[in-house]
């Protein structure tokens, strides 16, 4: 057996488990007990800590899980808190201190987690490139997946027009929808490849939608129907899902909003920006 010690405790404002990538958004408080106190001197210098802590609400341990992409893996190759032991480490970056106290953001730990250890970060023998790239090769949508969390709307555009050929107005349209939708699939920690996508319509958006979702007739996750009706559906096995349709004023929306002078590639990043619920209509069912 190993007994270990909490040396402090994560303070923020998330309480129940969520998405890691929301929980990095907040400024967490390391609050480090004062026998462990002398341990922070000089922290000040590090810029990037390895922070050390305990799944504490996490009750359940597997050794095979789902990752978001769909694939099965081995625990220790995930970053499931599902561990035989419950312990995190996450990267990092260290804002100011306080006295016994931490300030950092990216930590991914729920409020009152238990902190194990902290150590200086060192990626002095890595090449980061080489490694996002060794990610990528078994996560390939793990760029995609990012942007949607961060609501990158710009990035995800330009992306897609690598397949669509080019940017368009209707092409931004998909990108919104579909990102709409898949972030309230990765919010309710659902899996992406449990969903079927249907699409009711015709030219541009297509091409967005497909990106996003990565819901295609290669994952046979795809039902095509080119109607000019403008809408799309994605539902899991039990039939439960979300229907957003163009709104039928879209067009006049647009036209009145965007300057008439602007080129097909401005328009396209301009409508990013736009009301959504002045675009599209979303239902639940």
């Amino acid at each position: 057996m190993i007994a270990l010690e909490p040396i402090g405790f994560v303070h923020n404002t998330c309480t129940v488990s969520q998405l890691p990538e929301n929980i990095k958004k907040e400024i967490s408080e390391i609050e480090i007990l004062p026998p462990y106190a002398e341990g922070l001197s000089d922290i000040e210098q590090c810029e990037y800590l390895d922070l050390l802590f305990s799944f504490h609400q996490e009750k359940q341990t597997e050794l095979t899980t789902r990752i978001r992409t769909g694939e099965t893996k081995g625990i220790f190759a995930s970053r499931s808190p599902r561990r035989p032991n419950h312990i995190g480490v996450t990267t990092v970056k260290l804002l100011r201190r306080d006295d016994n106290k931490l300030y950092v953001e990216g930590a991914d730990a729920l409020d009152g987690s238990p902190v194990i250890d902290i150590k200086y970060c060192d990626t002095s023998l890595f090449d980061q490139s080489a490694i996002h790239h060794a990610i990528q090769k078994d996560a390939p949508r793990i760029d995609i997946i990012r942007h949607i969390l961060d609501n990158n709307l710009p990035q995800l555009l330009l992306q897609s027009a690598q397949l669509h050929g080019h940017i368009c107005p209707g092409l931004a349209l998909g990108i919104m929808a579909a990102t709409r939708i898949m972030q309230e699939i990765y919010s309710e920690q659902r899996d992406p490849a449990d969903f079927t996508l249907t699409l009711h319509m015709q030219n541009c958006p297509i091409d967005g939608i497909l990106y996003v979702t990565g819901l295609t007739p290669g994952n046979n996750r795809l039902i095509l129907h080119h109607s000019d009706e403008m809408y799309f559906e994605v539902k899991d096995k039990q039939e439960k899902g979300w229907k957003v349709q163009l709104s039928p004023s879209n067009r006049d929306y647009i036209q009145r909003q965007l300057p008439a002078n602007l080129s097909a590639t401005e328009k396209g990043f301009a409508v990013l920006n736009l009301d959504f619920n002045q675009l599209f209509i979303l239902n639940t069912f």
